[in-house]
């Protein structure tokens, strides 16, 4: 007994297929986004001496 092709890959199994590889895909997008490397690292530091952005004591 040999299974048609029709038989697999009916609608319902390529639009579940298709929503998965558009799922990996986002998520492989956003795993491999450069943005999160500098989450912790404070952008403009102005007049702050101390790395938490603390400002200079004024003498």
């Amino acid at each position: 007994m040999r299974i048609k092709s029709s038989q697999i890959f009916t609608p319902k199994v390529v639009y579940v297929l298709l929503l998965c590889a558009v799922f990996a895909l986002a998520i492989a997008d956003h795993m491999m986004s450069p943005v999160l490397q500098d989450i912790g690292a404070p952008s403009d530091l102005g007049n702050a001496c101390a790395p938490c952005g603390a400002p200079c004591k004024s003498s």
